[in-house]
């Protein structure tokens, strides 16, 4: 009978996914010819697409717009990205967001310090930082024959 027994709690729902990756030639431990592909592949799957500022040498906002549509690319500041990621994530349970910086994510400071922030205010989000994957524009242009 309906009802009688214990009742089993919901499942919680997952938190999402945060997915950070480098932009620009010097990442270290990269092998063009593999992780170039990979980061492709997870910018394609991303629900959405958020960057770091650049720098004088590497624009990510400009190296992910080779490989996701701009409706889902938005620029983020060190110093609001842990609020904003986290208001992103309240409104999509379960969902993959790629977050790229200029050149090697580990020198990046301040979006180091906003996701150890993000992962205070949301405990489940699991983030990968898949070494040494790096995007970058493709090197022939889309017109070129």
């Amino acid at each position: 009978m309906a009802g009688d027994g214990p009742t089993t709690p919901p499942a919680p729902a997952r938190a999402g996914t945060l997915v950070v990756l480098g932009a620009g030639t010097d990442i270290p431990d990269a092998d063009p010819a593999a992780v170039d592909l990979l980061a492709a592949d997870l910018l394609a799957g991303a629900d959405a697409v958020f960057t770091g500022p650049g720098t004088p040498e590497v624009d990510p906002e400009a190296a992910v717009l080779f490989y996701a549509e701009a409706w889902r690319v938005e620029r983020l500041s060190p110093r609001d990205a842990a609020h904003r990621l986290d208001v992103w994530f309240t409104g999509r349970p379960g969902a993959t967001g790629v977050l790229v910086t200029a050149g090697d994510p580990a020198r990046d400071v301040g979006l180091a310090a906003a996701v150890d922030g993000l992962c205070r205010m949301r405990p489940g989000l699991h983030v990968r930082r898949p070494a040494g994957v790096r995007v970058v524009p493709p090197e022939r242009s889309p017109l070129a024959y």
